[in-house]
């Protein structure tokens, strides 16, 4: 069984470390949306708790961006031939251009919503 080559492009191992950072920051961040989420609403009351369905939301969001990390990590780990090494090195460029956008995205919100 052909291994495939011990080392990446350099290009492709920033990429790796800018969606490891990316994914990370952004799990961390949804996490304590999740837990701040009744101070943010200014609504206390049992809908509002962190079992409130838009608490979990986001708390079930940070878990799927770091169980697609985790599947990321597996498929380049355990790459016996070069497509699943390809197949994990696009997942995670893909992974890291969607966090990227929505990133972009709330930025320019904000943005517009200060000037007006």
């Amino acid at each position: 069984m052909p291994r495939p080559s011990p080392r990446l492009p350099v290009g492709w191992a920033m990429t790796l470390a800018f969606d490891f950072l990316a994914t990370i920051l952004t799990s961390l961040v949804l996490c304590a949306t999740g837990m701040l989420l009744p101070g943010i609403t200014e609504d206390y009351g049992p809908a509002t708790e962190p079992t409130s369905p838009t608490a979990l939301a986001f708390f079930l969001g940070a878990l799927l961006l770091l169980s697609s990390l985790a599947g990321t990590t597996v498929l380049l780990s355990r790459a016996g031939t070069e497509r699943p090494r390809i197949l994990a090195l696009w997942f995670s460029a893909v992974r890291l251009a969607l966090l990227a956008s929505v990133a972009f995205y709330v930025a320019y919100r904000i943005a517009t919503v200060e000037a007006v």
